[in-house]
């Protein structure tokens, strides 16, 4: 074998700095934008309104500042019956997202059992964990 051989390296990209600060990046670690103070509008006329296409409902959409991840099991009838729905009547209904329609639906179902059950007086929230498994009896 020769020595003649070249000393050959391997180029490409520089190495990142190793005292860059990633920590920024972890939500955890990021401040909460500040909520904009909302301005009144000024009123607006009924002649300047233009009418929808869609007929107008009123939303019970509830405004919250943080959505929590939730599982759920549904038979496959309902869940396809509910996917369907969604599909053919999101745009008629304003529905921004499939979890806007589900967030919907579960609303409506518990302003019924608040009206039935508590007087149309609201549960208190409770983030506590729900009982696991079959209930007993």
């Amino acid at each position: 074998m020769s020595d003649d051989t070249p000393n050959r390296q391997i180029g490409g990209l520089t190495p990142r700095a190793k005292t860059q600060d990633l920590s920024r990046l972890q939500a955890r670690n990021r401040t909460e934008p500040k909520p904009e103070a909302v301005q009144p509008s000024e009123p607006v006329s009924v002649d300047t309104v233009k009418p929808s296409r869609a007929p107008s409902r009123r939303s019970t959409t509830v405004v919250v500042h943080s959505t929590a991840r939730m599982t759920t099991y549904l038979s496959a009838t309902t869940r396809d019956r509910a996917r369907a729905t969604y599909r053919a009547t999101s745009h008629l209904e304003g529905d921004k997202s499939w979890s806007d329609f589900v967030e919907r639906a579960i609303l409506a179902e518990v302003e019924r059992r608040e009206l039935t059950h508590n007087a149309g007086e609201r549960y208190e929230g409770d983030s506590s964990p729900l009982p696991v498994g079959r209930p007993l009896g």
